[in-house]
């Protein structure tokens, strides 16, 4: 009976905790990231007077600027003959996520990401937008599915799509500009058999639009690299391919009234991957020709969204009614009326968005403070002054006007959009203060029995005349607001675990008499070395650097720990410290080396060899199942030589053999259980059967890297075992004991240290992988090759949580050692992280460059899922070092 309590008091705190950061997460969204489209908006018309009759709008999926520009134009000449004499170009500056999705939706329908999308992977944005395709009076489209069939959700009849079947987008292919041959024969048939149709009618209607999506230099660059031949090859068949394009429409429009504009979604890292925000990846040419563009020499940059506008306009199309770009004029070639025309249509369009969401804050809040005190009177004479400067003839003076009042109308639309942002922060940060605060209380051991009658009745009086009345106030203002649902859980989070907190007023008042028991001095030393540890730590998701540090403070508990201190021997804290230090040359190493290298991946194969056959498989002699674990290690010798096959070409990429790598990399996994139950020998078993997986989706010094992490995580099993006086730990296994009456030490802070740096040094040995361009599709070409975004991600994140099981494992027979609460132990682990979580909360900005917000946004992710999988990944830790056959 008293188990059963116990157990579902655990289920309870790890279902609440599941909550709490599930809360969290989706909080920091609403505060940093909420949705920016609205509804509700007048669509507004471009122009009457437009100076295209129809547009081509070809976009080079991953062409990043500096390889078709400056030393590289001889790779595409007609381009750059285009840019110099017949039009106007410069550099579209992207944001993050640097990936094709959102980079699309930026350039068609004028807005950045919608972090919801987050959550939907890459091919669809969770809330219906407008785009330029939806808003011109046809709109023909040939690419990739993942990309022209997105901007059709509503099946409109104007709209027409034609794409590839998946399939042949395999970056594995050496003829990657067979994706765009498809586009371009295609096209070609479509003019031909229009050109000649006479009942045609909406083929030669003004306003319409052709959308090329080419996705082979994109493949071409994950396959082959951008310094490669093979990238420079696809961007000449692109190259040699425009000018066809362009006699191909004026051919069958010979009325010169036909505008052409040529751009990329995204650039493409010197390895290979694409995502985050350097300048490689964010720089993308923009060039436009034809009907309707100044030609003019000189570089005229522009963001991404302002894409969207200069398409609208050259059409005469309405503008996307979300859309936050504002037209470049420097491109366009018009009369100066029908140029300020198309400004003030700009103008008014982005003032439907911030009227929109001005009124609605106007509205509901009860105190409401206009942004820099302007009010609607204020907005109509800036609008009047506009107008009277277009009508007197003052274009140059209304362009710098108009930039002014655009910069304005955007920074309100922003300002109301995130109205309540401050109010949400301070709410979501005490409640996560109380949540640290009661997880602190399940580290409390009474010794003796605790009646928590003697302040009952102030508990009582607090819950009837503090929390009732707060509750009925927040829900009030809440209601009066209209604010959305999730502000109601958002504001009431802080009182409930305040009220919890409160509940547990036992609990705290003996650990305040633990703390003094112990001392001031100690208490203020552990405080300020575990906070300087865990600042460390978070500052590593910027400077990896920073987590070298870290294993210099692990490696001096060997002589500041007590406990370490006097039971270990000198040899075992030299082997601590060694394997410290040799892990911690990784942080140090360059980040992204994706290009697979054959001598290090040899070496780091090498000193896996000499490690398990000279210092643990001979302490496994004795063991009866050591002949499984010489299977796995059979089996992990083995392959490298299909790794190497692989990479130097020697298997065909449609060879069977990539079936059977699946095969190959899961039976040592599916052996693991056949091993014994004691401790060394499961850990063994574990770390030579996921090793060879590891070893096959590794490129680099990955495999070097796991081994020494292993070593470490070996060295630190021999310590914490010396700490409670096991001799040896051959003849110890993974049976669970527990001593209820066992209190929480310094000790115990230190071990749960040690597993949270451990995790971020898996996390982070082999490069910052907080940015998403660390992710080379080529790691998994042993198992596939065509471009398949959930399957590759489902290998690559296999990839990244086999350190993550690894140090669970070791963790729960440290646990084991102790004989200790595994639920005490998390709650401290957990405490350490949200530390951390609460600081990247902070750090989160929706502001500044495009790498500042999406790391900001990416490191809080990658802690939040850190924190709310770690329970998981014990878990399956508690499967592989139980489970028996």
């Amino acid at each position: 009976m008293h188990l059963a309590i116990k157990n579902r008091k655990v289920f309870i705190l790890i279902s609440f905790g599941f909550f709490v950061h599930t809360l969290v997460l989706k909080a920091a969204f609403d505060i940093y990231f909420s949705s920016p489209i609205d509804h509700g908006m007048t669509p507004i018309k471009s122009t009457k007077n437009p100076p295209a009759k129809r547009l081509v709008f070809i976009v080079a999926d991953g062409l990043r600027v500096e390889a078709m520009l400056d030393e590289n134009e001889h790779v595409a000449p007609n381009l750059n003959r285009i840019r110099k004499t017949r039009g106007s170009w410069g550099v579209s500056h992207t944001r993050v996520p640097t990936e094709s999705r959102p980079g699309h939706v930026a350039l068609l329908a004028g807005i950045y990401e919608d972090p919801a999308a987050i959550l939907k992977g890459w091919k669809v944005n969770p809330v219906d937008f407008d785009s330029v395709i939806n808003q011109s009076t046809n709109a023909w489209c040939w690419g990739g599915p993942s990309i022209v069939n997105m901007f059709n959700k509503d099946n409109l009849r104007h709209i027409h799509l034609h794409s590839y079947d998946p399939s042949m987008e395999d970056f594995g292919n050496n003829n990657t500009i067979g994706l765009d041959l498809w586009v371009f024969e295609h096209l070609k048939a479509f003019i031909e058999e229009n050109r000649r149709c006479v009942k045609c009618k909406k083929f030669r209607q003004n306003g319409n639009f052709f959308f090329l999506h080419l996705l082979g230099t994109d493949t071409a660059g994950h396959g082959f690299k951008p310094g490669s031949e093979g990238y420079k090859n696809n961007i000449k068949f692109v190259d040699e391919n425009i000018p066809k394009v362009e006699k191909w429409f004026e051919d069958a429009f010979p009325d010169k009234s036909t505008a052409y504009v040529f751009t990329a979604d995204h650039g493409m890292t010197d390895w290979g991957s694409h995502g985050a925000g350097s300048n490689h990846e964010t720089e993308t040419p923009l060039i436009a020709w034809g009907a309707g563009i100044k030609i003019e020499r000189k570089r005229k940059d522009v963001h991404q969204i302002d894409v969207a506008p200069l398409l609208s306009a050259l059409i005469g199309i309405n503008y996307p009614i979300n859309s936050l770009g504002r037209l470049p004029s420097e491109y366009i070639n018009t009369t100066g009326e029908t140029l300020a025309e198309m400004m003030l249509s700009n103008v008014l369009q982005l003032l439907e968005t911030f009227n929109i969401k001005r009124f609605r804050t106007m509205r509901n809040a009860i105190r409401f403070v206009p942004f820099r005190g302007v009010t609607t009177e204020d907005l109509d004479g800036g609008l009047n002054f506009l107008k009277n400067l277009s009508t007197q003839g003052q274009y140059e003076l209304l362009k710098v006007e108009v930039k002014s009042i655009m910069k304005f109308l955007i920074e309100g639309a922003d300002y109301y959009h995130n109205y309540y942002q401050l109010p949400l922060l301070i709410a979501i940060t005490i409640g996560l203060v109380a949540w640290i605060i009661y997880l602190a209380t399940f580290n409390i051991h009474f010794k003796r029995n605790i009646q928590p009658t003697r302040h009952a009745k102030l508990i009582r009086n607090l819950q009837i005349y503090l929390f009732a009345p707060l509750y009925v106030n927040v829900w009030f203002f809440l209601k009066v607001q209209s604010l959305p649902f999730m502000y109601y859980c958002y504001f009431i989070f802080p009182i409930m675990m305040a009220q919890i907190v409160t509940s547990r007023y036992h609990y705290v008042l003996e650990a305040l008499k633990q703390l003094k028991q112990f001392g001031l001095k100690n208490t203020c030393n552990h405080l300020v070395f575990y906070i300087v540890g865990l600042r460390f730590l978070v500052q590593g998701f910027l400077h990896r650097e920073s987590l070298s540090i870290v294993e210099f403070l692990m490696a001096a508990f060997a002589f500041w720990s007590k406990a370490l201190k006097t039971q270990t021997t000198k040899y075992q804290k030299i082997l601590w410290i060694v394997c410290c230090i040799g892990v911690s040359v990784f942080p140090f190493l360059p980040v992204m080396q994706t290009t697979f290298n054959t001598p290090v991946y040899l070496f780091g194969y090498g000193t896996w060899l000499a490690i398990m056959h000279n210092f643990i498989l001979p302490r496994l002699e004795k063991d009866p199942t050591n002949k499984f674990i010489s299977y796995q290690f059979l089996i992990f010798k083995l392959t490298p030589i299909y790794t190497l096959a692989i990479e130097y070409d020697l298997v065909g990429l449609e060879s069977p053999l990539k079936y059977a790598a699946f095969v190959w990399a899961l039976v040592p996994v599916v052996m693991v259980p056949l091993s014994a139950s004691r401790i060394f020998t499961r850990l063994t078993s574990i770390f030579i059967g996921f090793g060879t997986y590891y070893l096959m989706v590794s490129s680099n010094y990955e495999n070097l890297f796991l081994i020494c992490y292993i070593s470490q995580m070996y060295a630190w099993l021999k310590i914490e075992s010396k700490c409670f006086g096991y001799a040896t730990l051959i003849k110890k296994s993974f049976s669970r004991e527990v001593r209820e009456d066992r209190e929480q030490t310094s000790d115990d802070f230190r071990r749960a240290f040690f597993f949270v740096t451990l995790i971020f040094l898996g996390f982070f040995g082999t490069g910052n992988i907080a940015s998403l361009n660390s992710f080379d599709p080529m790691w998994v070409r042993c198992f596939l090759t065509v471009f398949s975004p959930f399957s590759m991600a489902g290998l690559i994140l296999l990839k990244i949580i086999v350190p993550f099981l690894f140090v669970s494992c070791v963790y729960r027979a440290v646990n084991l050692f102790r004989k200790g609460n595994t639920l005490s132990m998390f709650c401290t682990v957990l405490m350490f992280s949200d530390l951390m979580l609460l600081e990247l909360l902070y750090c989160i900005t929706n502001i500044g460059s495009w790498l500042e917000i999406g790391m900001s946004l990416s490191n809080f992710v990658i802690m939040e899922a850190f924190v709310i999988i770690l329970l998981l990944l014990y878990g399956i830790g508690y499967l592989l070092t139980t489970v028996t056959y």
